[in-house]
């Protein structure tokens, strides 16, 4: 490991047990390593931000607000790498994970050697993650996607139809001559989707529907509005 361009750095509180773990990870890791107090703002120290940094958030020190800041503050350089230690148990873990970009996660229990280890594969770029972790936040994302697809999944096909139009430039009059229908119907149908969608306009639903991962089928492209 490259100490010149490596740094580790553990945002807790100040105690006799957290100054040996500091010494065993500078033993062990042979990088810079520094401790960062939990009542002051977050910044990364300026002598650090040309290095790769690992960051250690103390789970047990940090409310999550303060643990968001840190993610957040330390965004902003390339080779940051964000990990929670101190965590309480697996529904934890998920939980932040789902809400915030952590690489690693390490538990109470989890031993000196371990979090070392774990520490070395974060700095050559891999995330330090169990496999029950691991397996756990793909289901929290597919529920959540899936649930994010609910609104779009209630439409009915003339109305999929109408909002496939609508995302390839068609205007209501263009919509209503292609399906053959009154331009009042089509904005009813629009009404609708809107209602369906929980949105306020066309904007609003077309946003929604290029967010999906798997986007409605776009219909045959037709003129666009002029107007």
């Amino acid at each position: 490991m490259d100490v010149t361009n490596t740094a580790l750095i553990m945002v807790t509180k100040s105690s006799p047990q957290n100054e040996l773990f500091l010494d065993y990870l500078r033993q062990q890791l042979d990088c810079h390593v520094q401790q960062l107090p939990t009542d002051e703002p977050p910044e990364l120290p300026e002598h650090l931000r040309h290095c790769r940094v690992v960051a250690l958030l103390d789970d047990d020190h940090l409310e999550e607000s303060v643990l968001r800041e840190w993610t957040q503050q330390l965004g902003q350089y390339e080779d940051a790498i964000f990990t929670a230690f101190n965590m309480s148990d697996e529904d934890r873990a998920v939980a932040l994970m789902m809400r915030m970009p952590l690489h690693g996660i390490f538990y109470r229990g989890d031993s000196l050697e371990l979090i070392s280890k774990g520490i070395r594969k974060l700095f050559e770029g891999e995330m330090w993650l169990s496999r029950p972790l691991m397996e756990r936040l793909l289901c929290a994302y597919w529920h959540r996607q899936h649930d994010e697809q609910l609104p779009l999944a209630s439409l009915t096909p003339r109305e999929h139809e109408i909002l496939g139009l609508l995302d390839s430039g068609a205007s209501n009059l263009d919509i209503a001559d292609r399906l053959s229908i009154s331009e009042h119907t089509v904005k009813s149908h629009l009404y609708h989707v809107f209602r369906k969608l929980k949105v306020r306009n066309r904007a609003q639903a077309l946003n929604l529907l290029r967010q999906q991962p798997t986007a409605v089928v776009a219909a045959p492209r037709t003129r666009r509005d002029t107007a």
